[in-house]
């Protein structure tokens, strides 16, 4: 129950697993949880689409967290949200037994089953639409695919009482495309736990000592979902362009690819390029590293691995693509490149070599997060957006 203070009560819709995170989307959406249930009693059904079976630790009197059955569907992903009729079922029955005052859908796979709350039970619908993904799909080439879903999103667009989206530039693309009147859009960024992602001696002496790499080697990481697209081909552009060239001049640099479904990339790692897997202590690995790269050239998405990584105070090489939508400035907070070109490579040279730049960028960054990326302050903004709906 939640205490005398709180008298809202927030029915959040899911499409995915988030105990724990695994990828940008869950990560915001577990961010949000945890700071939104200080103040309003959230009851939250996620699916078991991208577990990796953890368990609920969030635990707070204000937080009740049910599961949609496993179906064959989850294979599927997010689209199989779509359509589960489970996961329908349970919203419904959720609804109908917590009375809640507001249905807010995490991403837009969960919208259509909480269009159908909202016309039963007479309720505001808050849409948060971490990408725009009529376009996300369409620049993967998925054209047919990419047409659905703009009809969806329109739609869902059209019924939700409030849209929420990460950036100004996903702002500006929902109103254009589906002719949507931008004050009915509220931009509330990404963030990350400063507190939780910051730089450790003792988590970077872990990590190198779990696989053996001394304090002279430079570590340079990559962190993505890797059966994401846009994270395959970064994990491409590493071992084919990046790889060969920093080694012939820096040969004792190790690369760690970290992520999990790396399994189908096994062919791609080298000597000095080492998989991880998912890790639970991504913040240890980011201390660990001396560079951070995003060697992204397509796709959207949350950028929270950009983020976690600035706020560990680690220098970062970056293509504009990898941080769309944010504030960084260009060998000011990080190295920003237009491509994954000789450019981008040469950043990572440059910051090889000159551990003064490294130290500069990663303070910078660690700034930049703590002005401008800390959910404690952009997370009241949900609340201005509850008044209204309400």
């Amino acid at each position: 129950m939640a205490s005398g203070l709180n008298s809202r009560k927030l029915l959040m819709l899911v499409p995915c697993d988030i105990f724990p995170p695994v990828h940008g989307g869950s990560t915001r959406v577990r961010f949000t949880i945890k700071h939104l249930l200080k103040t309003n009693q959230l009851n939250v059904l996620v699916n078991h689409v991208y577990s990796v079976g953890g368990k609920i630790e969030l635990i707070h009197p204000n937080l009740s967290v049910r599961y949609c059955p496993k179906t064959t569907l989850d294979a599927l992903g997010y689209r199989s949200v779509l359509f589960n009729p489970f996961y329908v079922k349970q919203a419904h029955y959720l609804m109908r037994n917590t009375s809640s005052d507001i249905i807010q859908c995490e991403l837009l796979w969960s919208a259509p089953s909480g269009i159908l709350l909202k016309k039963k039970f007479k309720r505001p619908l808050v849409l948060v639409d971490h990408n725009v993904e009529y376009l996300k799909f369409k620049e993967a080439g998925k054209f047919v695919y990419s047409l659905l879903l703009r009809t969806i999103e329109k739609k869902c667009c059209e019924q939700a009482d409030k849209i929420v989206v990460v950036s100004e530039l996903d702002r500006d693309n929902l109103s254009i495309l589906y002719d949507i009147p931008k004050e009915k859009i509220q931009v509330i960024r990404n963030c990350t736990d400063s507190d939780k992602f910051k730089y450790t001696q003792k988590g970077r002496n872990y990590v190198r000592q779990k696989y053996g790499i001394d304090n002279e080697t430079i570590v340079i990481t990559f962190v993505g979902k890797l059966d994401y697209t846009p994270n395959v081909s970064a994990v491409k552009y590493i071992a084919g362009k990046i790889y060969p060239v920093i080694l012939k001049d820096h040969p004792k640099t190790k690369f760690l690819i970290v992520g999990a479904n790396y399994k189908p990339l096994m062919n791609y790692q080298k000597k000095n390029i080492i998989f991880t897997g998912y890790v639970n202590n991504l913040a240890d690995y980011l201390s660990a590293s001396d560079i951070v790269i995003i060697p992204i050239d397509s796709g959207s998405g949350t950028r929270i691995k950009t983020l976690e990584a600035a706020s560990c105070s680690r220098p970062v090489v970056s293509t504009k693509k990898g941080t769309e939508g944010q504030d960084f400035r260009d060998k000011k907070e990080m190295m920003i490149t237009d491509s994954v070109d000789q450019h981008f490579i040469e950043c990572i040279k440059e910051l090889i070599e000159d551990e003064h730049m490294r130290e500069t960028l990663g303070k910078n960054a660690r700034q930049k997060i703590e002005n401008q990326y800390d959910w404690k302050q952009e997370i009241k903004k949900f609340e201005e957006v509850y008044e209204e709906v309400l």
